[in-house]
């Protein structure tokens, strides 16, 4: 039996060639493709991820440099429900401006709420007091600064400030993103300047480090550093034991 011999003549040896490199620049070009072109989608995709978590640890750092300096600082847990609604959080809190330097920390289990304040006066004995809205005059203007505070901390709140219409992103490497952006919001629109955010996801692609930086709405520059961890594995927060809290009535409050 004889066997027969293929052979190839050159047109068909050049398309074959022609074949396989296309195939390889296809391959490049998928693998290349990878990173998501649309910054926008990317910090929708990681505020959504961190909703879906449930809880998480935080360190946020803020400073304003310019002609009115000021500092703050927020570290704690915090736990949400099904609905987005804060359910569990413990912050502490540290907050310097031209007017006060103030500490405290805020306890807040279910609907009830605890408060350690430099500007409080406990008596003997005590070390929080419950916040009922209705107990003491002083409750409701403290009730509303920290709610004002809520804003510069609340995981819910990341990339909030960011304007959609002009964020690009200009680098990335592995699981670090940089973007820029034009301007900060406020009441008249966005501050002139340009904002630098720097974002370190983790291999569950959740936000582990944002760093920010750009004008602030009173024309100064300012700086957000906050640091997140445990996601969905936060501790829970408890209740300050019942012997230390104290009354609303029985405090001395600063006045506001």
């Amino acid at each position: 039996m004889s066997q027969s011999k293929v052979t190839w003549s050159a047109p068909e040896i050049d398309q074959t060639r022609a074949m396989r490199l296309a195939l390889s620049l296809l391959l490049v070009l998928t693998a290349c493709s990878t990173t998501p072109a649309d910054p926008v989608a990317l910090l929708q995709e990681w505020r959504q991820t961190a909703q879906r978590q449930g809880s998480v640890r935080f360190d946020v750092k803020i400073e304003v440099e310019g002609k009115d300096p000021r500092r703050q600082s927020y570290a704690g847990v915090h736990h949400v429900g099904s609905g987005g609604a804060t359910t569990q959080e413990d912050v502490t809190a540290h907050v310097e401006n031209r007017y006060r330097t103030t500490d405290y920390r805020w306890v807040t289990v279910g609907d009830d709420g605890y408060l350690q304040h430099s500007g409080l006066t406990m008596p003997p004995g005590k070390t929080f007091s419950s916040m009922g809205l209705n107990d003491a005059p002083w409750v409701g203007p403290y009730s509303s600064d920290l709610s004002m505070a809520t804003q510069d901390y609340h995981p819910g709140n990341l990339f909030g400030d960011i304007d959609r219409d002009t964020v690009r992103l200009t680098e990335q490497d592995g699981g670090r993103y940089v973007f820029s952006a034009g301007g900060v919001p406020h009441s008249g629109g966005y501050a002139n300047g340009d904002v630098r955010l720097v974002v370190e996801v983790d291999d569950e692609n959740r936000v582990v480090r944002v760093e920010q930086s750009g004008p602030s709405p009173d024309k100064q520059q300012a700086c957000l550093t906050a640091v997140y961890s445990q996601w969905g594995t936060a501790p829970d927060v408890l209740r300050p034991p019942q012997e230390t809290v104290a009354k609303p009535k029985e405090v001395l409050a600063v006045q506001r």
